[in-house]
């Protein structure tokens, strides 16, 4: 007659069949209640409440289990399971070891213990604390719930402290290794290489890179049979980390989005990601990046930091597949030089490849606030190829020369980026102090009565505008200035890139975006005549280039 499950010794006698009242006999055990030996154990938790419910004549009776779970947490499943009973007049009395196994939020517990149950006609009994419902009441049992309350408080905010201790000291935090890894049995402290699992997310960033978006790829995943994060932890021996999907080969973007996120992949422990509003709530919150802990190379990467950079490039692109669900190789790359916007990917549905085209996002949006900046898809394909080819060919003969000019082109760049913000820097300040002198002579005037109220309203809000946006002006561009003066390019890592396709003959996603940063394109100049149109390729590590300006002639290189 015992029915089990997972973590529950259900019944002696099934639910919905028993013809006289029915106790139930509830058992909770937290984590840290574990630590405290075995005197709230479930088994000896089972013992107290089986020997009471004989001894009183309280049978039939059936256990409800919950193991694992917090005594703020009353989404717990054997709990709620013996709620639904309780409210289907199934259950008539209900006992528990002492009030803290019931729960540990005080208004939680006053409400099911002081309306529920004496509404449900429940006899309520918590053994060691010698509460009874049919005895009288226990005027001491509010403030026994309001210490179990203090007590769940105090404990949570102490694991935090340890939390946080061992986040700072570069420990993981997390109770599970991401996916990809798994932890050392020798060592919990230490993550290792699950090479089964290392391999899809080594998959998940080489299909994003050949220019496949997180959809397509869960897509691929799935087809494939590969079983997602959650059932692979599961077969594994790990505990469900969320919900289980309908279909344990179902991937989704959001799970393969988060992958490709994760710096952990490069070997680095990421602490503080999240956190939670108090320990009642376990809701996770993100906290900004500036909040974010990166303690580099702690475990083996599974990513190398190029492949890493690039993907987030693409993600950062928010590149969107066209119609036909393929992804176009330049999309996310090009700029109009005029504006500054991105150039969108149009196909032409009812002619060959070689119409599709890009064009100012700006422009399509709005006619009159830029111009089409019209440019092929093929015609870019071919003029990267042929400049990547020119590059590398050149880089190959006069390795030298091209670091030393890749240098000085950079530092004149840059002295001068950082000139110009430097100027505009002063600028802003000398009129903030400007402000600050105007505030203080219209004050004076208002009241001397030589500017009435109304005046001085008007124009101090309109003063104060203008202060806090010079204001946020300048601290934009102190962080750009910080950051740029720390920034240099990294001819070495551009030279490791070129090597590796010395006999390059065709683009592909990866290479392309192994190469190129972004590419620039200008309005066509037709004075002369002739459609004159200018492009700029801006590389990765080290920028402008002198062989990356190309001017085209009627779609050709000149």
């Amino acid at each position: 007659m015992l029915q089990q499950s997972n973590n529950t010794i259900t019944s002696i006698y099934p639910i919905g069949n028993q013809t006289e009242e029915l106790t139930a006999l509830y058992c909770r055990l937290s984590q840290d209640d574990k630590q405290e030996g075995d005197s709230n154990s479930i088994i000896n938790q089972k013992k107290i409440l089986k020997r009471y419910a004989i001894e009183h004549g309280y049978q039939p009776y059936v256990f409800f289990v919950d193991d694992g779970f917090s005594g703020t947490n009353f989404n717990r499943p054997d709990f709620q399971r013996m709620i639904a009973e309780v409210e289907a007049g199934r259950i008539k009395r209900v006992i528990v070891k002492d009030m803290s196994r019931l729960g540990r939020d005080y208004l939680q517990v006053g409400m099911y213990t002081e309306i529920m149950f004496p509404n449900m006609d429940v006899h309520f009994i918590a053994v060691n604390d010698g509460v009874d419902s049919h005895v009288g009441e226990n005027e001491f049992t509010p403030f026994r719930n309001i210490i179990n309350e203090w007590y769940a408080k105090d404990t949570s905010k102490k694991i935090r402290a340890v939390k946080r201790s061992k986040g700072m000291a570069g420990e993981h935090i997390g109770s599970h290794a991401p996916y990809g890894y798994m932890k050392n049995p020798d060592n919990k402290k230490e993550w290792l290489i699950d090479e089964e699992a290392a391999e899809v997310v080594r998959e998940i960033f080489r299909l994003c890179v050949n220019g496949y978006g997180p959809t397509r790829i869960a897509n691929i995943l799935t087809e494939r049979k590969i079983l997602c994060p959650t059932y692979y932890a599961l077969e594994h021996g790990e505990k469900p980390r969320t919900v289980l999907p309908p279909d344990k080969y179902l991937w989704s973007a959001t799970v393969v989005s988060h992958i490709l996120e994760r710096m952990d992949y490069l070997g680095h422990t990421v602490n503080f990601k999240t956190h939670v509003k108090s320990y009642k709530n376990r809701k996770k919150i993100d906290n900004s990046p500036e909040q974010w802990r990166i303690f580099e190379n702690t475990h083996e990467a599974i990513i190398d930091k190029e492949t890493f950079e690039i993907v987030q490039k693409i993600r950062s692109g928010k590149r969107r597949p066209t119609k036909m669900g393929d992804m176009p190789m330049f999309s996310g790359l090009l700029y109009c030089a005029d504006c500054g916007s991105k150039m969108t990917f149009h196909r032409q549905m009812a002619q060959s490849a070689e119409k599709h085209n890009f064009v100012c996002s700006n422009y399509r949006h709005n006619s009159k606030s830029c111009t089409m900046h019209y440019i092929r898809n093929v015609v870019v394909e071919q003029i990267v190829l042929e400049n990547l080819k020119e590059v590398i060919r050149y880089v190959s003969d006069y390795e030298d020369e091209f670091v030393q000019m890749v240098m000085d082109t950079d530092m004149r760049q840059r002295n001068k980026e950082l000139s110009q913000k430097k100027k505009r820097l002063t600028e802003i300040h000398s009129r903030i102090q400007e402000l600050d002198k105007i505030f203080q002579r219209i004050y004076e005037d208002n009241i001397s009565g030589k500017l009435s109220d109304e005046r001085f309203m008007k124009l101090s809000k309109g003063y104060e505008e203008e202060q806090h946006t010079l204001q946020k002006e300048q601290t934009s561009l102190e962080k750009e200035l910080q950051k740029e003066e720390k920034q240099s390019v990294d001819v070495k890592q551009f030279l490791s890139v070129v090597r590796k396709y010395t006999n390059l003959t065709e683009l592909t996603p990866e290479i392309v975006h192994e190469f190129i940063d972004k590419i620039i394109v200008h309005a066509p100049d037709k004075s002369s005549g002739k459609r004159l149109q200018e492009i700029e390729i801006i590389y990765n590590h080290i920028g402008v280039f002198d062989h990356s300006k190309v001017t085209l002639w009627k779609g050709k290189a000149v």
